[in-house]
């Protein structure tokens, strides 16, 4: 006579939960051999069997759709399934790969002894993986005005640890509810400016800084999937008046000098 098993016996031979062995029965994927009139399942060899293709079936990465549509139909080329499995690892495998390399990027842009709030985190491993989409709206969009040149320019710079950290900086200050006037919010943004002015001169020559003065040119505006702001509406507001502030401290600093 054939062996039978109770799913405690089945899933200790196996190695496969009970849980999973009753989802797999709820499913169709793997009905037991019978129930008692108690309703408790009983397994067999066959099962044994049914099983070992499911779980080889699982190792090559098919879901249990797929698993069970295969089962239903034994007939089919089973060759040409793994021809097409194999061909979705490899693209599994390209994307685990750019996963790793993003992380890699991320761990050695922003070191541990940096404070980083996870959404410019966030942002910043968006901006990584459509790096070449990013790339491209830029090469399509950097000629026409100088808006559009230092836009392209420091768009990239969304990339450097220095902005991650400066970002997230900026946000703890107004979480905290510091004031657009507050000393060391103003001397924050300068601290910014400082590190992109060296970064940005060199793309003014004369002609540029003739539009600037002027304010001559449009601005595309960036696409704002590709490139996400780091501010949410009212911290965009904050950072208007930030800006306004240290304009305005310049021009009295200026006036008392003279």
């Amino acid at each position: 006579m054939e062996k039978e098993y109770s799913i405690g016996e089945f899933a200790k031979l196996t190695g496969i939960t009970e849980r999973t062995l009753r989802h797999y029965d709820q499913i169709g994927l793997l009905k037991p051999s019978e129930y008692t009139e108690h309703g408790h399942r009983k397994y067999s060899n066959a099962s044994i069997a049914q099983l070992q293709k499911i779980v080889v079936l699982k190792f090559l990465d098919l879901s249990l759709a797929e698993i069970s549509e295969h089962l239903k139909q034994p007939e089919q080329n089973f060759l040409k399934t793994l021809a097409v499995q194999a061909n979705m690892l490899e693209e599994k495998k390209e994307q685990l790969e750019t996963v790793l390399q993003t992380i890699a990027r991320v761990q050695s842009t922003v070191s541990e002894s940096k404070a980083v709030d996870p959404d410019s985190l966030l942002i910043l491993i968006h901006a990584l993986k459509n790096k070449e989409a990013r790339n491209q709206w830029i090469d399509e969009h950097a000629t026409g005005s100088v808006y559009n040149k230092l836009h392209a320019y420091t768009a990239q710079l969304e990339l450097d640890q220095e902005m991650t950290v400066w970002t997230s900086k900026m946000k703890r200050f107004i979480q905290e509810g510091k004031a657009p006037h507050d000393s060391e919010v103003l001397d924050h943004v300068e601290a910014m400016i400082s590190f992109m002015k060296p970064m940005v001169e060199p793309l003014l020559d004369d002609e540029a800084r003739k539009q600037l003065m002027n304010n001559e040119g449009s601005f595309q505006e960036p696409n704002p999937y590709l490139f996400p702001s780091a501010f949410n509406e009212e911290e965009e507001k904050f950072m208007e008046k930030v800006v306004d502030e240290l304009i305005s401290s310049k021009i009295n600093i200026d006036q008392d000098e003279s």
